[in-house]
């Protein structure tokens, strides 16, 4: 059962809130006297003997109904509150050339017809015409919202007073003349009303949920893939961006939850899709943000994220929202996550399917070879097999495969049209992404680049050990025959092929993360270099130490703050039989950000690909540092400033990399 504190809230505390607002109400009366000087305002918030709800009605100006929690024959100041209301509001629309406001009519709605639980303060309901985005670009008539710890109380009381709002939407009581409805949780409201305003779009379309600790986007790119060849019209929510089965769009805003999950399955239901696929965040779960909608299949990628939580683990969440009938396609290798499936079949009177990667899962892929960076796989369900080639992400994504088969054959689609609908998707943008020149001799003379977006350990692991297993795969023999950069240098480098790590931590990572990252580092690549965003350089010193307690071997690690510089500098060492991986440092805010993220790390990358080309061809060493004067590019790599002049690392163990810590100025 989810577990929600702000559920615990009880009548005594909404009282007690309401008893104890004195600091607000003198705070309300301050802001008065100072943005109008002049005028008398005295507080019209005083105690009451009149129990909460023992509020009456008055007319004021313009015709509309306000509730005060005062009696009419001690509500004065009351009064003068909501007359400089009204002439602040008229100011306003005179300011504006706006019409006048239109009488309430038909079109309103009564907000308790709208939710559950819901407890109403100076009036017993609140008729609205629709929600303002904000208490500053409030209309007449419309339900203003107010976020605990977001918003500021006393602005937006006024602002809510001076533009006619029809009531506030909140979670405790404020001190304002003006209906209120309290609800435990604005943002659940606020999914629960526009779920009933739009009529369930949920329930007209196949809801298909992707939960997980790694590969959602994956999973769900290549479920639209399966689905798409039915054929139907297929919309989605990802990290990467959204579309309503018609206009595809990587914008600003994500509509993952809540609300705004509720408008984007509307548009999908109005665009004549027939199914919806959602990247649930596991965070929003445990919180109930999609606790409106209904899912038909729910997929579950990578592990449980709640392992060390004591909260609800935001999986078992997922299968509480799975309609009567509907499916679960869970892995085969984990579990815990098996045993809650089985539970929740069990209870819920659900379907249940397996997936895995050589197994005996329900649907299953059994690799037949995976080189060159390609998997020659058989796709597998009960009696029936099809065989498969996939490119996406060097063929290291089985599992994501799988998993998008089993909703194929859910769907009751040929598993060889399953199986030729997942090699269409070749690759997905920083989800372990081979970046290349596009030149064939220039990526011969360079080491081989993979970008991934990272975000957790698990993400990092699984970069990591596919990294390596690509490199395993390639015999130091068939490395390409060219003059090394540094010739004197490498001359006793092993010669099998190393893995350089560059992974950017970011100010969100907490202690037990950062931990964890380092002992990864520590086992997993050849050589590792730790960065971060230019947004978090600020606190690069820190979460440097967090990584640090996780390894034992501080010397071997280099800290480059700058991850620009931190790429340049690997890339500059590496070999050209060699790999350089990436991680993070992915603004992940919105698709837009992240897009524009990825766009930057790759032309930073190829920017280092052609210096050192260019470098090559001249014979010098590369200006991989910079801020290096003209001249001293020139120089031999023997005459530079030792200041200037990343250490080299022959790749033994006798001799590890000194710590240094470089702040990219």
């Amino acid at each position: 059962m989810k577990l929600d504190s702000r559920e615990q809230r009880s009548t005594t505390t909404i009282h007690s809130r309401q008893q104890g607002g004195d600091e607000m109400r003198h705070a309300i009366d301050q802001w008065l006297s100072q943005t109008k000087p002049g005028g008398t305002f005295r507080s019209s918030f005083g105690s009451s003997t009149l129990p909460p709800h023992a509020a009456v009605k008055w007319n004021d100006p313009s015709g509309s109904n306000v509730q005060t929690v005062r009696r009419v024959n001690q509500s004065t100041a009351s009064e003068q509150i909501q007359s400089r209301a009204t002439k602040l509001a008229s100011a306003t629309e005179s300011k504006s050339n706006s019409p006048s406001a239109p009488p309430r009519d038909a079109s309103t709605t009564r907000l308790s017809g709208l939710l559950k639980k819901v407890r109403f303060f100076s009036g017993s309901d609140v008729e609205f015409t629709s929600i303002a985005k904000s208490a500053e670009t409030c209309e007449p008539g419309q339900l203003v919202v107010y976020r605990l710890g977001d918003d500021c109380p006393v602005e937006l009381i006024s602002q809510a007073l001076a533009r006619g709002a029809a009531g506030i939407l909140t979670e405790q009581i404020l001190p304002a003349p003006i209906p209120q409805a309290i609800v435990v949780d604005t943002d659940r409201a606020l999914a629960e009303i526009r779920s009933k305003q739009t009529d369930r779009p949920d329930q007209k379309l196949i809801t298909i949920g992707i939960v997980g600790s790694a590969g959602k986007t994956v999973t769900a790119f290549l479920t639209a893939s399966v689905l798409r060849d039915i054929p139907c019209r297929v919309a989605y929510q990802t990290d990467l961006g959204s579309s309503d089965s018609v206009v595809t769009e990587a914008g600003t805003a994500k509509a993952t939850n809540g609300a705004s999950l509720i408008d984007a399955l509307s548009d999908a239901v109005d665009a004549g899709a027939a199914v919806s696929i959602t990247e649930m965040d596991s965070t929003q779960l445990r919180l109930g943000a999609y606790d409106q909608i209904e899912l038909d299949i729910v997929v579950v990628t990578g592990r449980d994220a709640g392992d060390n939580d004591f909260g609800p683990s935001p999986i078992e969440c997922a299968f509480e929202l799975v309609t009567q009938g509907g499916v679960l396609i869970v892995p085969e290798s984990n579990q815990r996550i098996l045993s809650a499936a089985h539970a929740a079949a069990q209870t819920q009177n659900i379907e249940l399917v397996t997936y895995g990667v050589d197994n005996a899962a329900d649907v299953s892929i059994r690799t037949i070879s995976q080189a060159d960076g390609t998997l020659t796989a058989m796709l597998r369900h009960e009696s029936r097999a099809a065989v498969m080639e996939s490119f996406l992400g060097r063929g290291h994504f089985a599992d994501c495969l799988a998993a998008a088969a089993a909703v194929g054959v859910v769907t009751e689609n040929p598993l060889p049209q399953i199986a030729e609908s997942l090699c269409k998707l070749r690759d997905l943008p920083g989800r372990f992404e081979a970046i290349t020149t596009g030149d064939w001799e220039t990526d011969q003379n360079n080491p081989a680049v993979r970008l991934d977006i990272g975000g957790s350990p698990e993400r990092v692991q699984f970069a990591l050990q596919a990294a390596r297993k690509e490199l395993l795969q390639t015999p130091a023999s068939s490395a390409p025959i060219t003059l090394p950069m540094h010739a004197a240098s490498q001359a006793g480098r092993a010669k099998r092929p190393q893995l350089w790590c560059v992974l950017a931590v970011s100010e969100k990572d907490d202690a037990d993360t950062l931990m964890q990252y380092g002992r990864l580092l520590e086992t997993m690549p050849d050589h590792c270099v730790l960065t971060c965003r230019e947004a978090d350089k600020a606190n690069f010193l820190s979460m440097s130490h967090g990584v640090l307690d996780g390894i034992q071997d501080v010397a071997a690690m280099r800290l480059v703050a700058d991850p620009n510089r931190a790429i340049q500098w690997a890339h500059g060492e590496a070999g050209n039989h060699d790999m350089v991986l990436v991680i993070g440092g992915i603004d992940r805010s919105h698709p837009d950000a992240e897009r524009r993220s990825l766009d930057a790390v790759t032309q930073v990358i190829a920017a280092c690909a052609e210096e050192r080309e260019q470098a090559l061809q001249a014979n010098s060493h590369p200006a991989i540092i910079q801020g290096l004067p003209n001249s001293a590019q020139n120089l031999p790599a023997q005459n530079l400033p030792a200041q200037n002049l990343p250490t080299q690392n022959n790749g033994t163990d006798a001799d590890p990399p000194q710590l240094k810590l470089f702040d990219g100025n």
